[in-house]
């Protein structure tokens, strides 16, 4: 599958003159959230978001959004589990004010969106579309390359949305979290309370990994940074 990496002749790293996209980092303004990611979020990157259902997917993105939105960011948030007024309702009550919200899982459409975006969330990848009759496994191909490209074509970072099943597994292949430059995990932290999550970065190709504590509320996320581990 090609993700837009080109051949190239064995060099001295000293010879090759690093972009500076690499270093212009989209920042949020919060500390906490743009530790996750390695000191901000890399223009063109590519991440999935997984979780059971409950545990707030779209509530830390919705968050995520709106911070970045504030720092002047152009911010799409493509739908196909909720529709707009839905949406809507659930960012009134986070006050989320700022990000562009809309119904659409055509994979093209949301390729050509790219164009006039900083970043995009697509909720969820499992929900993606074409007109392009294609089986599952043909779709799925389609879309990483596709969405994939066009967010380093744009310089546009993008956010795969993925389902989990009961038993905590990944619904589909594993050719999306493979395919992407971060993968991370919100999970239930019940050695604390039902309101404690822990946020599982556990690839990241343009960062540090790790596991970093938050907290829940009815007003979204509330980090804390590292979380500690503590030995026996």
């Amino acid at each position: 599958m090609k993700l837009g990496i080109e051949k190239t002749k064995f060099t001295k790293v000293s010879e090759i003159e690093i972009p500076s996209i690499f270093y212009n980092r989209m920042l949020t303004g919060i500390k906490e959230f743009d530790e996750l990611f390695g000191n901000g979020i890399l223009p063109g990157s590519a991440f999935t978001v997984t979780a059971q259902a409950g545990c707030g997917k779209t509530t830390f993105l919705l968050q995520l959004c709106e911070a970045l939105a504030a720092s002047g960011y152009d911010v799409g948030y493509a739908s196909g589990e909720e529709n707009q007024y839905q949406l809507a309702f659930n960012c009134k009550r986070l006050n989320v004010c700022n990000v562009n919200i809309a119904n659409e899982t055509d994979i093209d459409t949301l390729a050509a969106e790219m164009k006039s975006l900083d970043i995009i969330v697509i909720d969820s990848f499992q929900a993606l579309t074409s007109e392009t009759k294609m089986n599952h496994a043909e779709l799925e191909r389609y879309a990483v390359q596709t969405l994939c490209q066009a967010a380093k074509a744009n310089e546009c970072a993008i956010f795969f949305v993925m389902h989990l099943t009961k038993n905590g597994i990944l619904k589909g292949s594993t050719l999306v979290p493979h395919s992407v430059d971060v993968n991370m995990q919100i999970e239930l932290d019940p050695e604390v309370d039902e309101t404690a999550r822990v946020i599982n970065i556990y690839k990241n190709r343009f960062g540090t990994c790790g596991n970093y504590s938050a907290m829940m509320t009815s007003r979204g996320f509330e980090l804390s940074g590292k979380k500690q581990v503590v030995k026996a």
